[in-house]
């Protein structure tokens, strides 16, 4: 088999992967809009397919409903820092590492 090809089909298995989550993350964010792990980890599959902007919406629901939670403000840091928004992206970073000193290191 050619190896070029097969990276491509894993790619695309990934990729289908992440989509099929955010819809399951959806569904039960439908049946309980106070799911913060759903939340999150629909931020995460939503940052692993480029949609920045969709998954700072989720990290920030998490923040609302967990304002705790450290591994969010740290996944909101990175997709703002993406889309360019590099001081945001420095205010969340620090807030994580406010809220757990060795986020970082993870």
């Amino acid at each position: 088999m050619d190896y070029d090809r097969a990276i491509k089909l894993q790619e695309e298995g990934i990729i289908k992967h992440f989509y099929g989550a955010i819809a399951d993350y959806a569904r039960a964010i439908a049946l309980k809009p106070d799911y913060v792990n759903a939340c999150y980890n629909r931020g995460i599959a939503k940052y692993k397919l480029g949609d920045y902007e969709g998954a700072i919406a989720d990290y920030s629901r998490v923040i609302e409903l967990d304002p705790e939670k450290a591994s969010a403000y740290l996944g909101r840091g990175r997709a703002k820092s993406k889309l360019g928004n590099h001081d945001g992206a420095e205010v969340d970073r620090k807030r994580a590492i406010e809220l757990d000193p060795e986020i970082e290191d993870r």
